[in-house]
């Protein structure tokens, strides 16, 4: 029999090779199940493992030669394969099994596309995957973090961070959900282009998130907080001097305050209203809203403080007003002096105890914008105003700041100094008690 092997047609044994041009050591066979499924099985000899005989079978023989050679070569060896593991790893890499290969070649495959080493990717992996304290949700995180910032931060403070929370949440897929230690930057930057938000609200969204990373991290949850090195259109224009209220304005709207008004909506604006407000008329009551405009206007109290004061905080026998930490901005307590316009303002709405906001608040204040004559409400128009007529008037930068609530002077300077300086409105401004 022997001979007769020498008078075979070498052209004939290749063309029953399944598979061209296979390196040596490797074989293919076509074969079925005992159920008669055809399957193709690829067996990687000692003489290329360098060892250990390893076979694995394919449902195809497209599949068995993409394992071997990768895909889309026919001769070159690409990423992934069989080959191109042996020229990566050499030998060693067989000691693994045929279905440990396959992973293996797939994570080469993967890592290339990267740009990273198999072993980069492996460390970054045990970092980040099983952070210290394990791995929580982002439903987790967040109601735990929010459960921490209210033992020490303000009510507002704490319902705003909720707001942004609950947004990035609700936009994540439910896979990334599962999860906070695998969310990105890059998962970050979609969801504020999902925003669509000017410069400044993208600034403050990402602020605000990152405040969640960060407990995530100092919680070990996570390794680092994504939201660092990340930058937003810049938000820098040119500085203008504060909007304040005129002497004239501050007595037109102190006037519209304790007196009360009524308005009601025009033709055109009856729908709207109705869908609005639920009426067609709006009735601010006298005395109303005197506690909370004179304040801003004569105490510089900021406009989530007074909405958190009570009666209580209002010495009239020492003609102070004690601000607690807990309701002003910078958690540190605040004695502000009361002039002497403010407290006639002040005393004939007196109460013994109680909230100084009126009910519908912000519907009121919309209608006093309405009949100033404003489009909308000029942001802290009212602190503002205190500010510049304070330091205007006492010439005391400390002073001023002390009242306000400011850290240092840097602040007064860049924003209120020499906004009034007419000496007649600087008198006029502290006598309105209307």
């Amino acid at each position: 029999m022997l001979p007769l092997l020498r008078h075979i047609d070498p052209h004939m044994k290749r063309k029953r090779q399944l598979i061209a041009d296979l390196p040596s050591g490797i074989g293919v066979s076509k074969s079925r199940s005992g159920r008669g499924t055809l399957f193709y099985r690829v067996r990687l000899g000692s003489r290329f493992t360098g060892g250990n005989v390893l076979q694995k079978d394919f449902s195809s023989l497209e599949d068995a030669r993409n394992w071997i050679f990768g895909e889309g070569q026919s001769r070159k060896a690409s990423t992934g394969s069989m080959v191109a593991l042996k020229e990566d790893a050499g030998n060693a890499a067989f000691k693994l099994s045929a279905d440990q290969l396959s992973e293996a070649a797939s994570a080469f495959k993967t890592c290339k596309g990267a740009g990273l080493s198999l072993t980069e990717a492996v460390k970054f992996a045990i970092t980040h995957a099983r952070p210290a304290a394990g791995s929580i949700s982002i439903t987790k995180a967040i109601e735990d973090a929010l459960s921490e910032k209210q033992r020490s931060k303000r009510p507002a403070y704490v319902s705003d961070l909720k707001k942004r929370w609950t947004r990035f949440e609700k936009w994540l897929t439910a896979d990334k959900r599962k999860a906070i230690n695998g969310i990105t930057s890059h998962d970050l930057r979609k969801f504020l282009n999902a925003c669509k938000l000017a410069p400044v609200g993208e600034k403050n969204m990402l602020r605000n998130l990152s405040v969640l990373f960060s407990w995530a991290v100092k919680q070990h949850h996570m390794t680092s907080n994504p939201c660092v090195g990340m930058k937003v259109e810049s938000t820098a224009k040119t500085k203008e001097a504060v909007r304040i209220l005129s002497v004239e304005e501050a007595k037109k709207l102190l006037t519209l305050c304790k007196k009360g008004f009524h308005i009601e909506a025009s033709q055109e604006e009856k729908t709207e209203w109705r869908e609005k407000f639920g009426a067609v008329s709006l009735l601010v009551p006298p005395l109303d809203l005197i506690p909370i405009m004179s304040l801003g206007c004569f105490a510089g109290v900021r406009p989530e403080e007074s909405a958190r004061m009570t009666w209580e905080m209002i010495d009239f026998k020492k003609k102070h007003i004690d601000l607690p930490a807990n309701i002003t901005k910078d958690g540190n307590r605040r004695i502000v002096e009361m002039s002497a316009n403010l407290l006639k303002l002040l005393t004939p709405c007196c109460k013994e105890s109680g909230s100084l906001l009126p009910s519908n608040f912000r519907r009121k204040r919309w209608a006093l914008c309405r009949v100033m004559g404003w489009i909308e409400w000029p942001e802290d128009i009212l602190r503002h105003s205190y500010g510049s007529y304070h330091l205007a008037l006492h010439k005391n930068a400390a002073f001023t700041s002390e009242q306000m609530g400011h850290r240092n002077s840097q602040m007064l300077y860049k924003h209120y100094r020499e906004v009034v300086k007419d000496v007649a409105d600087i008198k006029k401004y502290w006598a309105l008690s209307v």
